[in-house]
């Protein structure tokens, strides 16, 4: 039955390869068989002319056959310098359309009807007598010239209209479907079991044709075409994945016809194979001709038509999605990342992020489609491209500021999934998630905000205008969390504003977003919605009750860091002097931002004590422990500071601590040099040792919290074991410690 089948389907490929030998063979014979009809039957039509009309044909040399040959070359030259004319015109612009002509049946038939029906004529006019056959001219006077005069205008009509360009679209694109509907038969099954030449003519007819389209779509200017011809491949690949499952699996092999195509012949053999075994062949050629088109159109400022293909690969994606195929899916993503990159080049050179606005609204609709599909892969997936791609375009924002607009979009867009997934009520661990990576679009890693324009950072900011609006979306569902997250965000913004600044850049945005509308006064290319707007204004002063009372906290947090930032500063002083007054770029970096977040938090010397007292020693030595072991205090240790140092003060604030540790830090400072700071250390221990307020079970919480110190940043340090057991042996304790094996945690021994 395979042999049966595969015979079958070689024998029907025959007809596109000889169409017109077929043509000219059948309309040879429909002439030869109506001749001898006619001639056979015509005594009965004579008969029934002369009864009913009067009309007398039964003799042939009443009838007068000299105009024929006038006539039929009338016709012939009317009908064949149309047909070479427009084809040979129309063919300048739609390369398919010579193609397509000479495998359309009707234009092959009437054309050879024409050139036998002329010959006919010619043959009767010289041979009649002898052949004595009247129904012969009759046939060809009444008949046959009526019929190829009477049809003249309407075929070239229809040739007008069929070298039309979207005729062409839409024409290729219906033997192309028609391929693909045709591969799921069980008779082509069947046959691409027994034979791969059957395999390629498939792949050649639905690889070639596609070829073809993309030949039109770089050839046509017209939009309406390039319109038509865009949608036309969205809806072929559609169709694909839809059917392909029901595809023989041998129709996926890599054959010579896939190889020698102009999109693969540069793949490398991996690439080859990774086709193969996915199957994906066809999709990525269609993905790859849609990349290419996109380049094109927003290189030639096409903005409507490049905003199309984004648009389709939604379309597409939703099939992906119906079907669960997610090889393709992932395909789609990967295309819509490669058009991210081309648009962001694009708009990076040419000073033009207006593709980047379309692209980020269409990115947006494919993410909120995972969202209604409950795919918290893939939107966690695209969330954290948009990071990636918001984080490179604010980087490039300084030299064009209008890229700011286009990180305040990609927020915006992430903003409308983030109620929609609200809506479907996915976990809130996952919300929290995708949250977190909306927060971090504005936050390049290792980019500094100093050389931003202050007015981008603080009122004018839009990306915070729109966390804050959605900030208010999350109170006005009674997400308080969610709030309180985007507000722990919003006051990083107080390392680049004191405090009066940071409040005035507040207050501002909050009163922006009770006055803004839900349209804008301008139109773009997405109409005339205002990003900017958010609809639960009546949550504002409880967001900004929220936002002060944290504010109150980080203040706190930063006025104990900057004691931490002065070591580090002084660090690098040291480091500068020790290299004459040299310091590489990250270095200078570093210490411009160190003295730049020092002097905003900088007390008066009005404020701080001066009196040293035992806390001061007890602060001392933690500091040592930390700082003066490995140069570096890290987030945790100062926690453990902290803490510790409230176990030994009685109503420690951080009002309280951080004017103690000032005192301490300013200290360690000024001792300058190691010796003398081991001498503070020696005597700061003695002091501790001999105050009255000082017990032996003080002594040994204080040791162990030296040792929390130590294990805070998981390394252990020879010097942070050698000033332990310093302190060990200045304050004649019976304890024991060494440094652990790697990986281990320090201890007290027993």
């Amino acid at each position: 039955m395979e042999t049966f089948y595969s015979t079958l389907v070689k024998f029907n490929s025959l007809q596109f390869k000889y169409r017109t030998s077929i043509t000219f063979l059948l309309v040879l014979i429909g002439v030869l068989v109506s001749d001898i009809l006619f001639h056979i039957y015509f005594p009965s039509i004579v008969n029934f002319l002369e009864s009913q009309f009067s009309i007398v044909l039964s003799d042939h040399e009443s009838i007068d056959l000299g105009f024929a040959p006038e006539i039929w070359g009338g016709v012939l030259a009317m009908v064949l310098g149309t047909l070479i004319i427009v084809v040979a015109i129309a063919a300048e612009s739609s390369p398919k359309l010579m193609d397509l002509f000479v495998k359309d049946w009707l234009s092959l038939i009437y054309v050879w009807f024409l050139i036998l029906a002329s010959l006919h004529a010619t043959i009767i006019m010289f041979y009649v007598e002898p052949l004595n056959r009247v129904s012969s001219i009759v046939l060809n006077t009444y008949v046959y010239l009526f019929i190829g005069s009477i049809f003249t205008l309407p075929y070239i009509f229809y040739i007008l209209l069929y070298s039309k360009t979207s005729n062409v679209v839409a024409t290729i694109s219906g033997i192309i479907k028609s391929f693909i509907f045709k591969l799921k038969k069980p008779s082509i099954r069947s046959a691409m079991n027994n034979s791969l030449d059957v395999v390629e003519e498939y792949q050649k007819e639905i690889m070639g044709s596609l070829d073809q389209l993309d030949d039109l779509l770089a050839f046509t200017e017209f939009k309406e075409t390039q319109t038509e011809i865009i949608r036309q491949i969205s809806t072929i690949i559609q169709a694909y994945i839809r059917e392909k499952s029901q595809f023989n699996p041998k129709f996926f092999n890599l054959t010579p016809t896939i190889k020698t195509n102009a999109t693969f012949r540069t793949y490398t053999e991996s690439q080859y194979q990774e086709m193969a075994k996915t199957f994906t062949f066809y999709e990525i050629k269609v993905f790859r001709l849609l990349g290419n088109s996109y380049i094109k159109m927003i290189e030639n400022d096409r903005f409507d038509i490049a905003s199309l293909i984004p648009a389709e690969l939604v379309d597409v994606g939703k099939t992906c999605l119906d079907m669960n195929d997610n090889t393709i899916l992932d395909n789609v993503n990967i295309r819509f990342n490669t058009l991210f990159r081309f648009a962001m080049k694009h708009a990076y050179k040419n000073n033009e992020p207006r593709n980047l606005y379309n692209l980020s609204f269409h990115y947006s609709n494919m993410i909120q489609e995972y969202v209604k599909a409950n795919r918290v892969d893939m939107a966690k997936y695209c969330y954290d491209k948009f990071k990636f791609y918001a984080n490179d375009i604010y980087k490039n924002a300084e030299g064009n500021p209008s890229l700011y607009f286009i990180v305040d979009t990609l927020t915006f867009e992430l903003r409308k999934c983030q109620v929609l997934i609200y809506e479907k009520g996915w976990s809130d661990e996952d919300q929290m998630e995708l949250l977190k990576l909306i927060l971090q679009l504005d936050k390049p890693p290792g980019y500094s905000k100093d050389g931003v324009d202050k007015g981008i950072l603080g009122g004018n900011n839009g990306t915070r205008r729109i966390q804050i609006g959605l900030a208010l979306f999350y109170l006005s569902v009674d997400k308080k969390g969610f709030a309180t997250a985007i507000a722990e965000d919003y006051l990083d913004d107080l390392a680049y504003f004191d405090e009066k600044s940071f409040k005035a850049n507040a207050n501002t945005q909050c009163f922006l977003l009770s006055i803004f509308g839900p349209t804008f006064w301008e139109d773009t290319d997405r109409g005339n919605l205002n990003i900017y707007f958010a609809p639960e204004k009546d949550q504002l002063e409880a967001f900004k009750e929220l936002l002060f009372e944290l504010m109150d906290n980080r203040l706190e947090a930063l006025e104990r860091d900057v004691q931490f930032l002065t070591l580090e500063a002084d660090k690098l002083m040291q480091k500068r002097q020790r290299q004459d007054g040299y310091l590489n770029d990250s270095d200078k970096e570093r210490m411009e931002d160190l003295q730049r977040k020092i002097s905003a938090r900088e007390i008066s010397d009005d404020d701080s004590p001066t009196a040293w007292t035992i806390n001061h020693d007890i602060l001392f030595t933690l500091l040592c422990i930390s700082f003066f072991a490995d140069q570096e205090i890290d987030e945790l240790e100062k926690d453990v500071i902290y803490e510790s140092f409230g176990k030994f003060s009685k109503d420690v604030t951080h009002e309280s601590f951080n004017s103690d540790f000032g005192l301490a830090t300013r200290k360690f400072i000024d001792l300058k040099n190691e010796k003398s700071r081991q001498e503070q250390y020696v005597t700061s221990l003695i002091n501790i040792k001999n105050s009255d307020e000082t017990d032996s079970n003080q002594l040994l919480r204080l040791i162990h919290a030296f040792i929390d110190i130590a294990n805070a940043d998981e390394f252990i340090h020879d010097n942070e074991v050698l000033l332990i057991q310093n302190a060990l042996t200045t304050w004649n304790l019976n304890i024991k410690i060494n440094k652990p094996k790697s990986g281990d945690r320090l201890e007290i021994q027993e």
